[in-house]
């Protein structure tokens, strides 16, 4: 996949933003040398390594974590004044910021694709769609991108320090560890880099059905195989648990691939922020199809914290929007939740029914 080109931005200033910028972050931070960990400056660094990735792209934002990691070298790791590494964990801990930089430019650019086809694709249709609802559209592009950017760099934070963190402690040959110790860390890296992996699944998700120039598949589905299907994407997290179905009729016509991947983002919801079992419903009345996923409200401490960003309920309202339906979440009485899938028949089989 070819990336598309800095725009606004001429290679000096690119070069002054991939360069100079991070010196004079290391250069700000160095007074508090003494009460930051390395892990501080990496997450700090980070942050401009994602601005980077989301204005020029993949390229420019390795040449930035290439440098801020040598800045962080040469400035914060002792001895200082000089590129030497003298612990493995700070080795572990330049390789992960790398790599990081590494994945977040190309996800960055994969977005600005996505943004510039979308564009485009709004050009097109000028002549076609109106004006209120290219407003409309325009401000859900750009309240996409903001809002997979805050995902990137907020929910990034916590599990890149555990792995750090336990890398360091595991690599730190003054430390003399049991085997306890050990197996944790190693838990806590591998359940934090599953956490990493889910998170950007889910931003892929995201990106797949918010593509403008998404035909619908339209077909007519067995509702029994998309609950099915919804389940088995989410298999780990809802193994085992009560599942109920309700399904007032089988069949709906929708894009399948979509309608699965909204369900399996209800579901996941609801394990996550609620109590089982969960309840999965269909039925057609009055001209619309409705899916829906309900469950009890789970105490607060119990609730599982989500990414934070709203990625979950983004999907599904974008999936509605391309069936021209809606997404509706609601807190009903008796402490239930109610998230349901609501979309028009086909004209066609409206009339037959």
């Amino acid at each position: 996949m070819k990336l598309t080109p800095a725009r606004h931005y001429a290679v000096w200033q690119l070069m002054l933003l991939a360069l100079l910028v991070p010196v004079l972050i290391a250069l700000l931070l160095l007074p508090g040398r003494d009460l930051l960990t390395t892990t501080d400056v990496a997450m700090l660094q980070l942050l401009w390594v994602t601005w980077m990735a989301q204005q020029a792209g993949q390229r420019w934002a390795v040449i930035t974590t290439v440098s801020s990691v040598l800045l962080l070298d040469w400035f914060f790791v002792e001895p200082y004044n000089t590129l030497y590494v003298h612990q493995i964990d700070y080795l572990i801990t330049f390789i992960v910021m790398l790599l990081l930089g590494s994945f977040i430019g190309r996800l960055s650019g994969r977005l600005r694709i996505e943004l510039a086809r979308a564009k485009k694709h709004m050009r097109q249709r000028q002549l076609l769609a109106n004006k209120t609802r290219q407003v409309r559209f325009q401000a859900e592009l750009e309240h996409s991108r903001a809002m997979l950017l805050r995902s990137i760099s907020h929910d990034l934070r916590t599990p890149l320090a555990t792995i750090m963190g336990a890398s360091s402690m595991l690599a730190d040959k003054e430390l003399t560890l049991s085997r306890e110790v050990i197996k944790q860390q190693a838990e806590n890296i591998f359940q934090q880099s599953s956490l990493l992996s889910q998170h950007f699944d889910k931003v892929m998700e995201l990106s797949r059905v918010q593509q403008p120039q998404q035909t619908l598949a339209l077909v007519e589905l067995d509702v029994a195989d998309i609950v099915s299907a919804a389940i088995s994407r989410r298999a780990q997290l809802l193994n085992g648990l009560p599942l109920q179905t309700e399904l007032t009729g089988s069949r709906c016509i929708a894009d399948s691939t979509l309608l699965e991947i909204a369900l399996a983002n209800m579901l996941e919801n609801a394990v996550r922020h609620g109590a089982a079992p969960v309840i999965v419903s269909f039925a057609q009345n009055n001209g619309y199809y409705s899916l829906q996923v309900s469950n009890a409200l789970a105490p607060r401490h119990h609730s599982q914290r989500d990414s934070g960003t709203g990625l979950g309920a983004a999907i599904c309202k974008a999936v509605m929007q391309l069936h021209d339906g809606q997404f509706i979440l609601q807190v009903p009485s008796g402490n239930g939740v109610l998230a349901q899938l609501r979309w028009p028949l086909p004209a066609n089989v409206a009339k037959e029914s």
